[in-house]
């Protein structure tokens, strides 16, 4: 049932944006207020073990068992993924921009929104926040 919801969020999320298939995945800000959202897990200490199994299933394809951006199908998309071992591109943003974006998907990241919980997303953000050096 996952697979198919991920395989139809994707197709969603390319439909959507056809016409910015070109378009570097640069320049995406969350809205107002998504800042303030705060990790309930962020001081969990058994999330990051959690996060990283929501990650693998979910994420590694694209971002890469390290988060450097080189998953197996990385090479096909024609957006900038970030590398979220580089602590100077994790910093940048909160943890509820990263809910945001995640849930939210645009242009190839399709919108978790269909396929994690809300703990789900929370949980692989600090799990993320452990690759960051």
């Amino acid at each position: 049932m996952k697979k198919r919801l991920a395989a139809l969020a994707g197709l969603i999320a390319a439909l959507a944006f056809a016409g910015n298939a070109g378009a570097v995945h640069t320049g995406w800000f969350a809205p107002d207020g998504a800042a303030e959202l705060k990790n309930p897990f962020a001081k969990n200490g058994s999330a990051a073990a959690e996060g990283k199994k929501i990650f693998e299933y979910n994420c590694l394809k694209c971002h890469g068992p390290a988060g450097k951006a080189d998953g197996w199908s990385a090479g096909s998309l024609q957006i900038e993924l970030p590398d979220f071992s580089n602590k100077d591109v994790t910093s940048v943003e909160s943890d509820g921009e990263w809910f945001w974006k995640v849930k939210t998907g645009q242009f190839e990241m399709p919108p978790f929104q269909l396929i994690l919980k809300d703990d789900e997303v929370w949980k692989a953000i600090v799990y993320i926040r452990t690759l960051a050096k």
